[in-house]
């Protein structure tokens, strides 16, 4: 499972085709310039990835003292859902977010820091994309949570720093018979693609009342006032297919 989620997840990145004639790097310098500054809070790791060049651009020295060489080790049972949250924050970014610097990635997680592993906070946002909108420069904060308690779990929430909307599609997305069943599914995608009541009854050979009653279902599942705000949770949640 992990090798499959470690290739879906450079599958995700490599299909962006960032544009190198439209990175700055001088303004890469001035980020860095501008986080070298604050290096001195001691309780907080920041790094900037350049995903162009596939590698760490910028690393404090608080990251370096509790990483070395930027490489994080995750506690082996939070790998999984520490790969699944990025891919879910990945598809959610990829799926029409025109403006894509106003999203925000935070989750929680252990991380092996010295000889043991440590819950961490961390906190993803992209910093700079090229002239189509790829991601570029990935900016991180870091630092060690003062719960350290069981149980563990990793925890993850995307957030809309323009809207205020906040997302938590880590178990949804990948359990998505737990939110809808599989026909409840079936129809969201029709209804995504613009069909009404009576077309969707055709196409899946049922009742226009058994349409219109898996339709309020879907509603009182996604928690929603109707289809469009349907459609557009269900995107966030990847229930969406294209």
């Amino acid at each position: 499972m992990i090798k499959e989620l470690t290739q879906e997840y450079k599958r995700l990145m490599l299909s962006q085709q960032i544009d190198p004639k439209s990175l700055d790097y001088n303004l890469l310098r001035k980020h860095i310039k501008a986080f070298s500054q604050s290096d001195g809070q001691p309780s907080l790791a920041i790094s900037i990835y350049d995903n162009y060049r596939m590698e760490h651009a910028y690393e404090s020295e608080y990251h370096k003292h509790l990483f070395g060489n930027g490489e994080i080790e995750v506690h082996p049972d939070d790998m999984e859902d520490v790969l699944k949250s990025a891919i879910a924050t990945l598809k959610h970014v990829f799926q029409g977010n025109k403006n894509r610097t106003h999203i925000k990635m935070i989750r929680e997680y252990r991380a092996k820091i010295g000889d043991r592993f440590r819950r961490v906070t961390e906190s993803f946002q992209i910093l700079e994309t090229d002239d189509k909108g790829n991601i570029w420069l990935a900016l991180c904060f870091l630092e060690i949570s003062p719960n350290q308690q069981p149980p563990f779990a990793v925890n993850t929430q995307i957030i809309n720093t323009a809207t205020g909307e906040v997302f938590a599609p880590l178990t949804r997305f990948y359990q998505r018979q737990s939110v809808l069943t599989k026909r409840e599914l079936e129809i969201l995608n029709l209804i995504a693609q613009g069909k009404l009541s009576k077309e969707i009854s055709d196409q899946l050979h049922i009742s226009v009342h058994t349409v219109n009653t898996t339709r309020q279902h879907i509603l009182e599942k996604l928690n929603v006032d109707n289809s469009h705000e349907a459609v557009r949770y269900g995107m966030s949640l990847g229930l969406i297919e294209y």
